[in-house]
């Protein structure tokens, strides 16, 4: 085989191996630690190896704002959580921001000079407390990237006289599994909720709402009219989407998961009454 054709190679498998970076449905990029902090307080959530693993995605643990010094209310991470970090804005001045307990190493998970908006990151588990000190006005955003199921409740109304459709996810090009539920509320509103629902772990997914009957490849799914609600909360788990008012039901003929990057249906679920 050529060099060429070895290099094709490469990027198709590097192409597919990944949908890009985004873990959560904030639109942060997932990133590795980068700030002096080097916790190694933590274990990561490789040691609970019987619990299945999602692709990781970020979730908000608590928010943060003020202006001048400031000690945070104690706020957990999980014990199995990769990391966490904090996502901050300052207006004028500086800002520093330890942690309590401190890491083995101490140092700063934010220090800036202001106005600034970044991340500050931290493997640190536990009961924690942020302190701030600034000189001017600051926003904190404390969020953990985790990679075990999601398992959202059942919202009020979720009953199941509620239940207008259903259908079961299959393949189309990688794995899919679960249930898709379309639920009519007596307020009105539309909830669309996955139960058991599995896909290949990857990041940058998107849940479309499609016309298609019964796509059974990519082409299909993209060359059908469609609406893109969100971003896939979990490649695993439970989960629930509210559809746009907008949307009439009767359009709304299957889900498709899509994986923008790489422009390829993961998984689809052809709905039925």
């Amino acid at each position: 085989m050529g060099r060429r054709s070895v290099l094709a190679l490469l990027v198709l498998t590097y192409a597919l191996a990944g949908c890009g970076g985004d873990g959560g449905g904030d639109g942060a990029r997932v990133a590795p630690p980068t700030t002096p902090a080097g916790d190694g307080t933590a274990t990561t959530g490789t040691a609970r190896s019987d619990v299945p693993r999602s692709a990781p995605r970020w979730e908000t643990v608590s928010t943060f704002n003020g202006s001048g010094a400031f000690q945070t209310p104690e706020f957990t991470i999980l014990p199995g959580a990769i990391q966490w970090r904090v996502r901050y804005t300052c207006t004028n001045g500086t800002l520093r921001i330890t942690s309590t307990p401190p890491p083995r190493r101490p140092a700063p998970v934010v220090e800036a000079a202001c106005p600034k908006e970044e991340a500050g990151y931290s493997i640190l588990t536990g009961p924690v407390r942020l302190n701030v000190e600034a000189s001017g006005e600051w926003k904190a955003v404390v969020d953990q990237q985790i990679d075990t199921p999601l398992d959202e409740p059942l919202l009020p109304g979720m009953t199941p006289d509620a239940v207008v459709a259903t259908g079961s996810f299959y393949r189309v090009e990688m794995r899919g599994e679960g249930t898709a539920k379309l639920y009519r509320l007596a307020d009105g509103r539309r909830i669309l909720r996955f139960e058991g629902f599995a896909t290949s772990e990857n990041t940058d997914l998107f849940v479309w709402l499609s016309e298609a009957t019964r796509p059974e490849n990519s082409a299909t799914a993209v060359n059908t009219p469609h609406l893109e609600i969100a971003n896939l909360k979990s490649t695993l788990g439970n989960q629930n989407y509210e559809i746009p008012e907008s949307l009439p039901t009767e359009k709304i003929r299957s889900i498709v998961i899509w994986c923008q990057p790489v422009a390829i249906a993961y998984a689809a679920a052809a709905l039925s009454t």
